[in-house]
């Protein structure tokens, strides 16, 4: 009997630990860069006084090496049929600041909360604008520091734009994941998601200027490597 409990805690022990990441980078395949359009705040002197230089669209961010930043990776397929994600407790986090949204894309998986931030202490407004979910307009005004929007504005995945009608160059996007396994590139294209249980997968990197594009990636218990190349 003895023998028997052992072999079972070692069984999930090995289990729990066989789970790996998958790292990589995302890039754009360009034979020229169209430069960034510059953010027009004159309209609202507030928002001007938040910046001391020009702001640019965040359409398409690149580095030098043409590494893209904002690109939203996620593991489309590949685990057991029928198996059920439990959505997160804790919302994901949107921030409202120098009236621009912060991340300039942001990804929550379908049924968590967004809570949404107003560091700018101006009046802004959440407009949401999905097509499987339910339409969010709802405004902030400039005393309201934060609000919370329920799992329920975020029940099917999809990627929903995101504008605020008081600033109209404020420009974003909510992308609702079927699995909590994503995550948005940093500055430097790169990207990490973590705690991947083991299996073969189809991996979806998607940008909002430069499109979408899949590959396939094993994952076992150590780091699995997966770069795209995205051309509009």
């Amino acid at each position: 009997m003895k023998g028997s409990y052992l072999f079972t805690a070692l069984l999930i022990a090995a289990q729990g630990s066989y789970a790996g990441s998958i790292k990589g980078v995302v890039k754009a395949q360009l034979t020229s860069v169209p430069p960034a359009a510059a953010v027009k705040m004159a309209d609202d002197p507030t928002c001007m006084a938040k910046h001391t230089k020009p702001v640019s669209e965040e359409k398409l961010v690149l580095d030098a090496n043409k590494n893209v930043r904002y690109a939203f990776v996620s593991i489309k397929s590949g685990f057991p049929e029928g198996q059920v994600f439990r959505a997160p407790v804790e919302p994901a986090l949107l921030d409202q600041s120098g009236c621009m949204f912060a991340p300039h894309v942001v990804g929550v998986m379908a049924g968590q909360g967004l809570k949404v931030l107003n560091s700018d202490g101006v009046l802004h407004n959440v407009h949401l604008m999905g097509k499987a979910n339910r339409e969010v307009n709802k405004a902030m005004p400039a005393f309201t520091k934060k609000m919370v929007l329920p799992g329920t504005n975020f029940a099917k995945p999809e990627i929903m734009a995101l504008k605020c009608d008081a600033h109209p160059w404020m420009a974003g996007y909510v992308v609702v994941a079927a699995n909590p396994y994503f995550a948005v590139t940093a500055a430097d294209g790169s990207f990490e998601i973590k705690d991947v249980p083991a299996g073969n997968y189809v991996v979806e990197a998607w940008h909002e200027y430069l499109g979408t594009k899949t590959q396939n990636v094993q994952v076992g218990d150590a780091i699995a490597t997966a770069t795209f190349t995205l051309a509009k």
